[in-house]
């Protein structure tokens, strides 16, 4: 029966380290899982602030078009100016908005590649990886 015991211990020992390793297991998946969530969080909100500054680049084009056609003699209304100019302040405030919740800020050094903000003393984007200037 001593053996049995000892075999029985043995067992118990075994089945403690198991569940303890699954428990770690587990709680290494909840961690990589909240990373990715917080990774794919990031990457749209980068994408809705490149979709708002194609957009914002967009409306300044269409302004520009109506101040030189004013410029070149062809007559426009200035409500529609004011209307575009009004357009592009709700884009660069949402713009601004986007780039707060993403930590970056307009005085900081940034990456000229992907727009990523860029620590002191960085040599190369976090994001992109691309040399900075």
């Amino acid at each position: 029966m001593h053996k049995q015991e000892k075999l029985y211990d043995l067992l118990d020992t075994l089945r403690t380290g198991v569940e303890a390793a699954g428990t770690l297991a587990l709680g290494t998946l909840g961690l990589a899982c909240e990373g990715a969530e917080k990774a794919a969080e990031a990457v749209r909100l980068r994408y809705q602030a490149a979709r708002v500054e194609g957009e914002m680049d967009e409306k300044l084009m269409e302004a520009g078009e109506i101040v030189y056609g004013t410029h070149a003699g062809n007559l426009t209304e200035s409500e529609e100016l004011l209307e575009k100019l009004r357009e592009i302040d709700d884009l660069k405030a949402r713009l601004a908005e986007l780039n707060e919740t993403l930590g970056r800020t307009p005085e900081g050094p940034a990456c000229p590649s992907c727009g990523e903000a860029a620590q002191e003393g960085d040599q190369f984007c976090r994001a992109c990886g691309k040399k900075l200037n």
